[in-house]
């Protein structure tokens, strides 16, 4: 074979790969985009839109200070003190219409007041911030004793700040495979965990055996920048099998509401 068709069998190996990446990052950059579509995510999304972490503070967990309300500040999503002010969904929803639920007025000495969203917020958008509000409150209770455990052991045990409200967040996630954290009812988890085992090795180790022993999946899980923690004996067996009655819970109830996308 001459030298140049040496060199141009080189240069189309190379386009090839180059190609390869690029389709490749291009096809992992339309995961991570269509992560960001589920519905808590694109609650999230309505909600910085629409201005209320202006109030409510980032993510609604952070409210403001409030002159001459009763409470002293904007209710925060967060934190339990949102209980106080709604009884169902439907309030939440009158407060975002209208600005306060039926039969009860505004504040009249609050310097600030909750605006009523009505006619600004379409139907679709408003499900899915109504759903993210309910996410990120917790609000309800769990339908048993086995998943109200395992809430509080992924409360405890900080599972909620990498995997979202209720395990229904995308955290971006530098390096990682897809560029985000997997959340709990996303489309990704069936792939990730196959059954009760490989979920406690997940918890346990940080990785699956499955996963360690294939090498491009490990190479992914090491050089991304947020690692999933090895809680090792931390965490019990009862509290395991807790938190995956909490998971199956999640994936089983989607915190969107009927109507929604």
């Amino acid at each position: 074979m001459s030298r140049a068709r040496v060199a141009l069998a080189v240069l189309f190996v190379i386009a090839a790969g180059e190609a390869a990446l690029l389709g490749f990052l291009a096809w992992r950059a339309r995961e991570g985009r269509a992560a960001g579509r589920t519905p808590t995510e694109r609650g999230r999304a309505v909600a910085e839109a629409s201005g209320c972490f202006a109030c409510h503070g980032p993510g609604g967990g952070q409210p403001i200070a409030n002159l001459g309300s009763k409470s002293g500040e904007v209710p925060g999503w967060t934190g339990g003190t949102w209980m106080m002010w709604n009884k169902t969904e439907a309030d939440l929803r009158a407060w975002i219409t209208d600005g306060h639920p039926p039969g009860r007025s505004p504040d009249p000495k609050a310097l600030i007041r909750m605006p009523a969203f009505g006619g600004r917020i379409g139907p679709a958008a408003m499900d899915d911030l109504v759903g993210y509000v309910l996410a990120v409150s917790q609000f309800g209770p769990a339908p048993d004793e086995a998943v109200g455990a395992g809430k509080e052991v992924a409360y405890k045990n900080g599972c909620f700040g990498c995997h979202g409200p209720e395990g229904r967040g995308v955290l971006r996630n530098l390096g990682s495979f897809k560029g985000y954290i997997p959340p709990w009812d996303g489309d990704d988890y069936p792939d990730l965990v196959r059954g009760d085992a490989e979920f406690r090795e997940w918890v346990r180790n940080g990785i699956s055996e499955r996963f360690r022993a294939n090498p491009a999946a490990r190479t992914f899980l090491e050089k991304q920048a947020i690692a999933m923690p090895a809680y090792g004996e931390r965490v019990s067996d009862d509290d395991l099998k807790a938190l995956a009655a909490y998971v199956a819970w999640v994936r089983a109830t989607p915190r969107a509401p009927a109507g929604s996308r």
